[in-house]
């Protein structure tokens, strides 16, 4: 039998043959539209894939690389990543300053931020961040301030440092060993205020206890009496001589008159301390001096009939002090507990004689003077030589009487006058004695006559003053 198989491969083609034909190449149509497609939708795909990697790597990345430029008030600093890190670095240095002044440290300025995009490489290590910060940094002291009338005085972190302040300057007062204290307060208006301040402000309680007791000054005037010089004043009011004089340039140290007004510049605490206390004490009371007139004494005479006596008073006084000083005193009881006896005083009304001393010595003659009281050639010589030519007056120097007209050693011709007041003088070489022994003699009376009797080397007085018996430099009495 014939193949079949064989015969149909190599027949013609039939109609029926034909339209299988068109339906094969439409399948292939449709199966190559299909991968077509299929390539669209794979590449399309991939196109997504690509696009969502690099969304997802530019997220990635922008959030790696998110950070902030950092500002300490108008200044760049440093570049962080987180803003709790440059956060954390101010903290930290805050910190380190109230440690370090032991105080509440105030910042003057803040962390600002500014957003930016960095790498690794671009951000600031923590150090550099602190070194940064640091070197911008303006801060205060948050503490106290000791006002005294409204003008700040001193600054202190501690409140309670500037309380012990106020308790030590009071210290010295608290005391009292005459009597009770009542109150203890100060004169200024006192305050302790919360502030801010810069550091270099901030002292020791021992440098505002300095500034407070020597703070300011006070101009004093002081009236020179008789005997006193710059350095006795500067001695009486314990400051230096040399300041004395600055102060008081118009003044020569050495011309100081009686009656000058010398400015004293001398420290006052800017705190006044006042103590108000009760203080009993007993105080004499003086007596009264009472004259009764005899007409049987000279002018010059008195003597004491009856002695005064002292009285005696019991006080209880409110006594206010500033610094130790009292400035008012107020008598609250007081009690006599011995009346004072009246002092009586006789005075004579008599007129003087012609021959009384009048307690001024004039210069018994006229002339040259040739030696002065004190040490000469080794030896004391106790009067003063007036060389004058021979036979000059010699005058009594004041009234008295003579108790010595004669010859006398090495004096020569002597003439002694008691004056009756506890003063003797002396006249000697005298060539003549024109007085005798008894006689009374007036102020300026001629005596004697200038000689150079005795131990001598030329015509001379040789004149002497004796104050109860001894002798002194008759310079000082003379005029």
């Amino acid at each position: 039998m014939p193949d079949q198989s064989n015969v149909d491969s190599q027949s013609p083609v039939s109609p029926t043959d034909n339209s299988n034909s068109d339906s094969m190449f439409s399948n292939m149509r449709y199966i190559i539209k299909e991968k077509c497609s299929l390539k669209n939708i794979v590449i399309t795909l991939m196109l997504i894939v690509i696009v969502a990697s690099l969304v997802t790597i530019y997220k990635i990345n922008e959030i790696r690389t998110r950070g902030y430029i950092v500002y300490y008030g108008d200044k760049e600093v440093g570049i962080v990543r987180t803003q709790e890190e440059a956060n954390s670095v101010l903290d930290n240095i805050r910190k380190e300053l109230c440690s370090t002044y032991d105080s509440d440290i105030v910042l003057e300025d803040s962390l600002k931020f500014e957003d930016t995009h960095a790498k690794d490489n671009m951000l600031t290590t923590p150090e550099k961040l602190e070194s940064n910060i640091k070197s911008n940094l303006t801060y205060h002291v948050k503490g106290y301030v000791l006002k005294v009338n409204g003008q700040e005085i001193g600054y202190s972190n501690s409140r309670e440092k500037l309380e012990q302040l106020l308790e030590t300057i009071k210290e010295p007062y608290l005391n009292s060993k005459e009597g009770k204290i009542i109150d203890v307060s100060f004169v200024e208006d006192i305050k302790i205020e919360e502030t801010e301040f810069s550091l270099n402000k901030i002292s020791s309680t021992d440098e505002i206890l300095e500034h407070i007791l020597t703070g300011s000054e006070e101009v004093r005037i002081h009236i020179v009496e008789v005997g006193e010089s710059l350095w006795t004043i500067a001695k009486m009011y314990g400051i230096k001589v040399d300041d004395l004089i600055s102060a008081n340039p118009d003044k020569v140290p050495e011309r100081l008159q009686i009656g000058d007004e010398i400015k004293l510049t001398t420290p006052k605490p800017l705190i006044t301390v006042q103590v108000v206390e009760e203080i009993e004490y007993t105080a004499s009371t003086d007596f009264e001096v009472k004259t009764e007139y005899d007409n049987s004494m000279y002018k010059t005479q008195s003597k004491v009939k009856v002695k005064g006596e002292k009285g005696e008073t019991k006080y209880l006084s409110k006594i206010t002090k500033q610094n130790g000083i009292t400035v008012n005193e107020e008598i609250l009881k007081e009690e006599v507990i011995k009346e004072p006896v009246d002092q009586i005083v006789v005075q004579g009304t008599k007129e003087l004689p012609k021959t009384a001393a009048t307690g001024a010595f004039l210069m018994p003659t006229r002339g040259r003077l040739t030696s002065r009281y004190g040490m000469r050639n080794g030896r004391m010589h106790y009067g003063l030589d007036i060389a004058a030519s021979p036979g000059t007056a010699i005058k009594a120097a004041d009234g008295g009487k003579v108790v010595y007209a004669g010859w006398k050693g090495s004096y020569g011709y002597l003439v002694e006058i008691d004056h009756e007041n506890g003063y003797r003088t002396r006249y000697a070489h005298c060539s003549k004695i024109e007085v005798k022994v008894g006689d009374r003699v007036y102020k300026g009376q001629v005596i004697a006559r200038v000689g150079s009797t005795g131990n001598s080397t030329g015509p001379h007085l040789h004149f002497e003053v004796l104050k109860n018996g001894v002798h002194v430099n008759p310079a000082g009495f003379v005029y």
